[in-house]
């Protein structure tokens, strides 16, 4: 009998929700604030007193924020004895793995690595995609990450989180030092005209594909002293033919002339072959190749190493990008496009596109939002002694001047720097042009990218805006910078020499997040209990569950799950993000009819995957119950599920509706004990406890 055939009782469901709301005490002064970063103004009537939380709230929902997991009772006694033992306890959770995956997301989306598809990297590999293949989605994947790999390395290794600004060592896959040794000699300046560096080493080269030979030994391919330099093996070649097309069944491929260039090559790494000839000057179809295919391979996309970007010294050469070999053990790569911290990522550019009436604003904007937390807003009072490479058109209103005299001189490092395209700036107007960052009472000039990083690493809004960045993860709100204990966390921050997990630690054990004590930032906000946003939801699933990406978000992970409706549901779960121009997170906060449907049929779905399910057909590592011994599964619905303890006020509460709520599922016409209990799931599934954070 199918789940639905048997359905939460709506009573049970309502107490339940009631129950756990009044024992946290969840909203003590105002209602939760919206996605947007300002508070909502204080309702009409009298605010309610504020109501501290005890240990049993609090270790829940840091707990939850760092790892996904519920408290143990242990860990709850073990504050209520001493509370300044949460300190401790966080310490020791930010040793799990789970730990790790938490921050690489918060990573991803701080440093605005994210939001990003193969369209959006038409500017830098103009005219075509970043790549093509059914290897393009572990590009996107890694080109996500690597920053973020990167940070999250630093940071367990006790490097300052300045490191993020000023480091030219990035985390790499061979896949990704493809890619921008690639996206270096492809080069595309202001005017989108492309110079092909690889072909203006290569004159008159042709690149071969062939079958019927057999394979070539890759050193001879890249040997340019070899008679198979760039030939290359594809054991697809020859059964490629176009039934509609006469003449492209061909072996071998020979791409010569205006064919032959380092984006066709680019593309026959991936599998790929695109603009190509048959018998008879016909044009025959892209090709994007088979698992065979490529010269990249899966393996390729997941070899973490520490890279370093230089560029080349006095008549050295760049690092060519077709050398797979070479590349794989490469902890060096030379390119002539400087690359520096966050800012510079091919991720970064692709989220923040530039043209000829921008030129670099919006990059500079966010570098700025990013580093510092703040943005070109009209609010600075900053005047700079000069104003090189002001827009006089952009600035000819004075409304407009007032921020232009800012973002211009200091985005013009970046317009130095770069084309449009994010490749090397090779128009004299911009490229001798002088730099003066001038920003939130800085002023000091610039001509490198190095000397940006340097200023945005020791500006003095550094350490607040990491502060704050953290608060919206922990509280879904921000908190009040003029809190004293906001204030003495990112003191301790930057006279802790940037130490992020030290910040993490401080931070989550302060009262501003546990709401132990009344700070000012509550009585700003109240104390906000949001939806549980789709990475918070389904990190707590896989670890609480034992699922490995029950939600299907990683390219990198076998699609175990793909069969079940939860990857399809939580891509449209609300998320955590960032929009142009704003400083503040995206955070949505509030339910939906849509969050409360999705998360209800995800809850369905992970009954029908834990519950009475053949031993043929389980996945190893998930968890398991029997309808035959449906009060022990009861039980670790309340603790695991839930996430209450037994020493927890509402836990005895919480077991008995649920045990209510199974034997009265168990009376409907025709129900097996299996869609009984796995109707009693989903109503833990969709307790406060388990759909929110902060409760």
């Amino acid at each position: 009998m199918s789940l639905k055939t048997v359905p939460i009782v709506p009573t049970l469901t309502l107490t339940l929700a009631a129950l756990l709301s009044a024992a946290a005490g969840a909203c003590s002064s105002t209602s939760s604030p919206p996605a947007s970063s300002a508070p909502p103004a204080a309702d009409a009537g009298t605010p309610m007193p504020f109501r501290s939380d005890p240990p049993s709230v609090y270790v829940a929902k840091v707990k939850n924020i760092l790892v996904g997991l519920p408290p143990t009772d242990e860990e709850v006694k073990q504050v209520q004895a001493d509370p300044s033992q949460l300190a401790a306890l966080i310490a020791g959770w930010q040793q799990q793995p789970e730990y790790a995956t938490k921050m690489l997301r918060f990573f991803e989306l701080s440093f605005q690595q994210t939001q990003i598809t193969a369209a959006d990297f038409a500017d830098q590999a103009y005219p075509r995609q970043i790549a093509g293949g059914p290897l393009q989605s572990l590009l996107l994947q890694n080109l996500q990450e690597s920053f973020a790999r990167t940070m999250l390395a630093f940071t367990q290794q006790k490097q300052p989180l300045t490191q993020a600004i000023t480091t030219h060592q990035v985390l790499m896959t061979t896949a990704l030092k493809e890619l921008y040794a690639y996206l270096d000699g492809w080069e595309v300046d202001d005017n989108s005209k492309i110079t092909d560096h690889w072909k203006l080493a290569n004159p008159g080269v042709s690149l071969t594909l062939e079958a019927s030979q057999g394979p070539i030994a890759p050193a001879e391919t890249v040997d340019p002293k070899s008679p198979n330099f760039m030939h290359w093996y594809d054991p697809d070649v020859g059964t490629l033919a176009d039934p509609n097309i006469a003449g492209c069944n061909l072996d071998p491929i020979v791409f010569a002339g205006g064919q032959a260039s380092a984006s066709t090559l680019h593309y026959l790494l991936y599998g790929t072959i695109v603009g190509w000839t048959g018998t008879g000057g016909v044009k025959c179809t892209q090709y994007g190749g088979s698992a065979r295919a490529p010269q990249l391979q899966t393996g390729d996309f997941s070899d973490w190493t520490l890279v370093t970007l230089r560029q080349p010294m006095t008549g050295e050469a760049t690092t060519p990008f077709y050398d797979l070999g070479s590349l794989r053990t490469a902890s060096d790569l030379v390119l002539s496009v400087p690359r520096v911290g966050f800012f510079s990522t091919p991720a970064f550019a692709a989220n923040w596109q530039t043209n000829t009436s921008n030129m670099m604003r919006v990059t500079m904007n966010q570098t700025l939002i990013v580093a510092l937390g703040s943005a070109i807003d009209g609010t600075d009072t900053t005047i700079p002694p000069s104003t090189p490479g002001l827009d006089t058109t952009h600035a000819s209103q004075a409304a407009c001047y007032t921020c232009h005299r800012l973002l211009d001189p200091t985005r013009s490092v970046l317009a130095a720097t770069w084309s449009w395209n994010y490749h090397s700036q090779l128009d004299p107007t911009y490229a001798n042009q002088p730099g003066l960052f001038a920003f939130r009472g800085v002023i000091k000039p610039v001509t490198t990218l190095d000397d940006l990083a340097g200023v945005l690493a020791t500006h003095p809004y550094f350490a607040a805006a990491w502060v704050q960045k953290l608060c919206y993860y922990a509280n879904s709100s921000p908190c009040d910078t003029s809190d004293p204990v906001f204030l003495q966390v990112a003191k301790d921050f930057q006279a802790g020499s940037y130490d992020w997990d030290a910040l993490v630690k401080e931070l989550l054990s302060s009262p501003i997040v546990t709401n132990a004590s009344q700070t000012a930032t509550a009585e700003q906000n109240g104390e906000v209990v949001a939806v549980a946003r789709r990475d918070h939801l389904c990190a707590a699933i896989n670890a609480r569950l034992g699922f490995t990406d029950v939600c299907g978000l990683s390219a990198m992970t076998p699609k175990t799950y793909a069969s079940t409706a939860v990857p399809q549901i939580a891509g449209g779960l609300p998320s955590d993000a960032y929009g142009r121009g704003a400083a503040a997170p995206v955070l949505p906060n509030q339910p939906s009819l849509f969050f409360r449907a999705g998360t209800e049929n995800i809850c369905e779905a992970l009954a029908a995957a834990t519950i009475d399910v053949p031993t043929t057909k389980q996945t190893p590592g998930v968890k398991q119950w029997s309808s035959g011994q449906a009060a022990a599964a009861i039980t670790d619905f309340v603790g695991i599920v839930m996430g209450l303890t037994p020493s927890d006020s509402r836990y005895a509460q919480a077991q008995a509706i649920l045990t209510a709520h199974w034997q009265q599922a168990l009376k409907q016409s025709g129900a097996s004990a299996t869609a009984a209990l796995q109707s009693t799931f989903v109503a833990a599934c969709l307790s406060p406890s388990a759909v929110s954070i902060g409760l």
